[in-house]
């Protein structure tokens, strides 16, 4: 369910909250609501606002002291409200980001890995630094791949066909026995624990087919994804990594239509609140319904849907910040990822939302820089403006409240270069001068 703030259902009366009794002001009222300040807000996009998570940037050129040893800039390409437009480019300069991940981040060219390799590079981006650690990981899938071959070897079939199906079930016999389980991304924990969803469970499979020498793909949709093996011969097989029958089903005729559970991580379409509708009962597909478009993705985009995963995540958290940064990681590692780019701008929307709440001292300045930044980013998305509205009409109904009636006038012209010709805040402004008016009678 999509909750933007609607002025119509949220907004109280205006003259009960601008009543008389509001406006008796003391000068410690002042002092305990000093995050009303009213600060510059320039109305270009070249605002910056920063976090100890990120930056944004825009189209600034990024000089020698903008980016410090812990920082990593992200180049975006903006959406267009008109499509003669030319997109042009937006950074956001992540920040907190340790040299092992600078250097996966600089490590990829045309889709692939260069000194790192895809379980390497899966760990790190959930968090894994311990080189020990790694190596612990990296023996025990050798050793499992070194029995399936050798298994291979003995019986006399060694076709990459029936050694794809070989390491496919020995996975499933001897790692992922704990079950599915939808937050299961990372691998590390499918390691230790047997549980899995799509994503790890994909990204497993693949480092498995790397390591026996076979070409392997992922395969994405919205909300799941699923890996392929293409072989010398032309012919590419596609393989639900969450379900240990898969091939069983391949093989049966009469069970070949039988459903699957297709366990997907999410909807595709992020929600301005919880990002995603992680506990919908999941959906029923036949094999046979797999769409024929599915995205193939290489190796670096099947780590960005990690990154992806993993925001998702702290979304759910109420950790928007860090979900930004996970979907920007995500975005950097493909760009072509819709849904990280949604689930980026719900993060945005929701986290100026959070700073604008009571709870969070009503930092409506920081809060309409970052819906700034988001107009910037991607104007086709309504929630921004709805929600710019929401922020400037409280902002400046708080300021009355005060008494601050030139500050609140000095917000309602940050606003209108904003959301010109906004009737709700004109409406507002027009009760604020009124309210001014008739204090300024009761004094003579």
């Amino acid at each position: 369910m999509e909750v933007v703030l609607s002025l119509k259902n949220q907004l109280p009366l205006l003259k009960r909250l601008l009543c008389k009794r509001f406006c008796v002001i003391v000068a410690l009222l002042f002092l305990f609501l000093g995050l009303l300040t009213v600060e510059q807000l320039h109305g270009t996009e070249r605002d910056t606002f920063r976090s100890d998570i990120l930056t944004f940037h825009g189209d600034q050129r990024i000089s020698a002291d903008t980016l410090t040893s812990d920082s990593f800039p992200v180049t975006l390409v903006r959406r267009t409200a008109d499509p003669s437009q030319t997109p042009l480019p937006y950074t956001i300069i992540l920040r907190g980001i340790d040299p092992v991940e600078r250097a996966l981040f600089q490590d990829f060219q045309n889709g692939s890995w260069q000194r790192f390799d895809l379980l390497r590079a899966a760990l790190i981006a959930e968090g894994i630094r311990d080189p020990e650690r790694i190596r612990a990981y990296d023996a025990r899938l050798d050793a499992l791949v070194a029995r399936v071959l050798t298994a291979a070897q003995t019986e006399g079939d060694t076709t990459p066909q029936a050694l794809t199906r070989s390491l496919f079930e020995a996975m499933h016999r001897e790692i992922l026995t704990g079950g599915y389980s939808l937050y299961c991304t990372e691998l590390s924990n499918v390691m230790n624990t047997g549980s899995f969803n799509c994503v790890s469970a994909t990204v497993l499979f693949n480092i498995l087919a790397e390591k026996a020498g076979l070409d392997a793909r992922g395969l994405e949709m919205p909300g799941h994804a699923l890996s392929m093996v293409k072989f010398a011969d032309g012919v590419a097989m596609k393989i639900e990594t969450t379900a240990p029958n898969w091939f069983n089903l391949q093989t049966d005729r009469e069970r070949q239509m039988a459903t699957l559970q297709r366990i997907a991580p999410a909807p595709a379409i992020a929600n301005p609140v919880t990002a995603q509708d992680a506990n919908a009962p999941p959906p029923v597909i036949a094999e046979a319904d797999l769409p024929a478009d599915l995205r193939e993705i290489n190796s670096v985009q099947l780590v960005a849907t990690i990154y992806y995963n993993l925001g998702v995540d702290l979304h759910t958290k109420r950790r928007f910040p860090e979900a930004a940064a996970a979907n920007l990681k995500a975005l950097h590692l493909d760009r072509d990822n819709e849904q990280a780019w949604t689930n980026l701008l719900a993060s945005l929307n929701n986290w100026a939302l959070e700073l604008a709440s009571e709870a969070n001292g009503r930092r409506y300045n920081i809060a309409a820089l970052i819906l700034d930044q988001g107009v910037a980013l991607d104007p086709t998305y309504d929630n921004f403006r709805a929600n710019q509205t929401y922020v400037f009409y409280y902002w400046i109904h708080d300021l009355a409240k005060l008494g601050r009636f030139d500050d609140a006038r000095e917000v309602y012209g940050h606003a209108q270069v904003r959301l010109p010709g906004n009737e709700n805040l004109r409406k507002l402004m027009d009760e604020v001068n009124q309210v001014e008016v008739r204090l300024m009678q009761q004094r003579r």
